[in-house]
């Protein structure tokens, strides 16, 4: 009995030594990018600013946690709209209520060597004044 329950213990440890080295090959890298926010100059019309990326990031490396900064000037008009985006515009955080955070893309499998967007939208009728570009940025994280 004593031989079986040592043996299902070293199965366990062998299991759980394996999982481990499994995680500590995995690698991980960054990138930090800015731009400026789109002008926005009209209501109901999506613009949109691409982030460089910078180095190159491997084949196979995904996103994990993007951190962002963006702004306008105040006051900012009602129906703004900010989202940060994957570079097609499928995947995206609505990061509207706060000017910077972060957005969690882990688990998607979105490619780290492709550029992350901000899109901006001021909804609702009538005419505006032109919404000023500001400076934005990302601090872009991946695993490969």
């Amino acid at each position: 009995m004593k031989t079986r329950i040592s043996s299902i213990v070293a199965f366990f440890l062998l299991l759980t030594a394996a999982a481990t080295m499994d995680d500590a090959r995995a690698a991980s890298g960054g990138y930090g990018s800015s731009t400026a926010t789109p002008t926005i100059y009209s209501k109901n019309f999506w613009y949109s600013v691409a982030y460089p990326v910078v180095g190159s990031p491997p084949a196979t490396a995904t996103l994990t946690t993007v951190y962002y900064t963006w702004d306008y000037p105040y006051p900012r008009p009602a129906g703004l709209v900010v989202y940060l985006c994957n570079s097609t515009g499928t995947l995206c955080g609505d990061v509207t209520n706060s000017g910077s955070g972060s957005v969690n893309f882990s688990g998607y499998g979105e490619p780290a060597n492709q550029p992350l967007r901000l899109y901006t939208r001021v909804n609702g009728t009538g005419t505006m004044a032109p919404l000023a570009a500001r400076p934005t940025s990302v601090t872009v994280n991946y695993v490969f």
